[in-house]
């Protein structure tokens, strides 16, 4: 007996859309270095090659609704990705005391955008930056190395894990922000920085991405066996759910979430086995973590 099986494209991003609580993708982590421990030598982003646009890297700012933060409660956000200055234990790393800042160089995007972030503990955006408008160079730059476990001290590591910043804009669209590293020490014989500021890197931060079932392949050798496709875009916390009465709200989980998934437009593909009902429908949705 063949068993019809639909795929609720629209209503698996809606049912995303709509989740109450945030849905992140994989963590990221942008680590900043330097080119040599040798005075004035150039600083970089370790990694920068993989997040710049030119890489094709995109980086998802999902619709949220919250509830703890002052003067908006529906915002696009992401706190999954972070900048990490690497320790001086690492291959890569800047001199000891140094301290390594990102400046924010400019932003594009959609009129009448603005991309802002907190600061973790903060509760209203401690960075904002109006698409269009060049940055205050008073107040575009923040911290990488983490001042709190000894960087910028004559003998301290560069080291900085400062987490959870939560990078958000406020219109709907792609927005490509530049960001160059500074070391602001002052720790050399001369009494200035030990390293050169870096070449910029420019990230792209999108509120749209593709996430949806796209295919279902049925096994010729079994009638109950198919293949699902479907396009995470990056994001963990997705569970494919199926129902078999869109009147009633009975969605069982078939998989999710998941540990890992392909960045943003590649697909997954997941075996399942459908009942012999006389219909099942499947949709993706996102859980908060």
């Amino acid at each position: 007996m063949k068993t019809p099986v639909k795929s609720l494209g629209l209503l698996c991003s809606a049912a995303l859309w709509l989740a109450t609580g945030p849905v992140h993708a994989q963590f990221q982590q942008i680590t900043a270095g330097a080119v040599s421990l040798a005075e004035n030598s150039k600083l970089v982003f370790a990694n920068g090659a993989s997040f710049d646009v030119s890489s094709g890297y995109a980086h998802p700012l999902v619709y949220t609704v919250v509830t703890n933060f002052v003067l908006t409660n529906v915002i696009y956000s992401a706190t999954n990705l972070q900048f990490w200055s690497l320790s001086n234990t690492n291959p890569g790393a800047a001199a000891i005391g140094s301290y390594i800042v990102c400046e924010v160089l400019s932003v594009t995007g959609p009129a009448g955008g603005v991309f802002s972030f907190w600061e973790q503990g903060w509760r209203t955006p401690t960075f904002s930056f109006p698409v269009g408008v060049t940055p205050v160079a008073s107040s575009n730059r923040f911290d990488v190395s983490e001042i709190g476990l000894g960087a910028g001290l004559g003998d301290g590591d560069p080291i900085g894990r400062i987490p959870l910043r939560r990078f958000t804009v406020n219109q709907p669209g792609d927005y490509f922000v530049t960001f160059k590293l500074f070391d602001t020490s002052t720790n050399t014989a001369s009494w200035g920085p030990a390293h050169t500021p870096s070449d910029p890197i420019t990230v792209k931060f999108s509120t749209g991405f593709d996430l949806g079932i796209t295919r279902f392949i049925r096994s010729a050798a079994n009638s109950n066996a198919y293949t699902l496709t479907f396009k995470q875009s990056a994001l963990t916390n997705v569970l494919v759910e199926a129902n078999t009465n869109l009147t009633l709200d009975t969605w069982m989980t078939v998989a999710g979430p998941f540990t890992s998934a392909p960045a943003l437009n590649n697909a997954t593909t997941l075996s399942i086995t459908n009942p012999e009902l006389a219909s099942r429908f499947y949709r993706l949705r996102g859980v908060s973590p």
